[in-house]
């Protein structure tokens, strides 16, 4: 049984085109340091743009990781404190995860230890952490770009029906390769799956023990509860 740790959340910020690795500098400078950046359209109308503090439809969308005390303090800054530092236009929420590697949770809320301890943690088996069950839950796994097929292979032989793939970019290499020992790739693709809740553990677990952070593919995963059930259109 893995001990109970700070809950970590999924900090989702969405801005105009451009201007996400600017964010990703400000969060990083506010120690959240783990961040994927896809791009994306955004499909409302003029009106609601306006609303939002959106100029175009073309988006930035920066998933970050971090534990939720951090991520709720940052959103208290940027309304507070933090309001203009960042010349970047948009919205940000945050939900709790349901699921991460133990070994990515360990050095997200360990982040400001010595580059020596994070080494030797890399050296340590791998497990899935499961934070608490859901009867829906979205699972996002991040590969190195090429792997996304044998992944999603290895997750339909746990029970996964399919899933979506998502072009994206790991911000901050260079920081991350000095604090944890690593050799990190920075392309990146995120394999998003819907599956109720032991579905959810099973392919969580293959796809750790077969395409793990040891592995060529480099497999990040975590999960977020849904609400309600996951209603299939057409």
């Amino acid at each position: 049984m893995t001990e109970k740790k700070e809950p970590l959340h999924l900090l989702i910020t969405i801005v105009e085109r451009g201007q996400g690795e600017a964010v990703a500098r400000l969060y990083q400078n506010e120690q959240l340091i783990w961040h994927y950046q896809s791009s994306g359209f955004g499909t409302a109308s003029s009106e609601l743009l306006n609303v939002f503090g959106f100029g175009t439809t073309e988006r930035d969308v920066l998933l970050s990781v971090a534990p939720a005390k951090k991520v709720r303090n940052l959103l208290y800054q940027l309304n507070n404190d933090l309001r203009g530092s960042v010349n970047a236009k948009g919205i940000a929420f945050h939900l709790p995860l349901t699921g991460i590697n133990k070994s990515v949770m360990e050095f997200i809320i360990e982040a400001g230890d010595s580059q020596g301890k994070a080494e030797n943690r890399m050296g340590k088996t791998e497990e899935v952490h499961i934070m608490q069950s859901s009867d829906q839950n979205l699972i996002l796994i991040v590969v190195n770009q090429g792997h996304t097929d044998r992944v999603m292979e290895t997750a339909k032989k746990a029970g996964a029906r399919g899933g979506t793939i998502l072009r994206s970019r790991f911000l901050g290499v260079e920081e991350s390769e000095k604090l944890y020992g690593i050799t990190l790739q920075a392309e990146k693709e995120i394999l998003a799956i819907v599956a109720p809740g032991q579905t959810r553990k099973n392919i969580m677990e293959s796809v750790q023990k077969e395409h793990g952070m040891h592995t060529e593919a480099g497999a990040v995963l975590c999960s977020l509860a849904l609400e309600g059930s996951v209603t299939r259109l057409g």
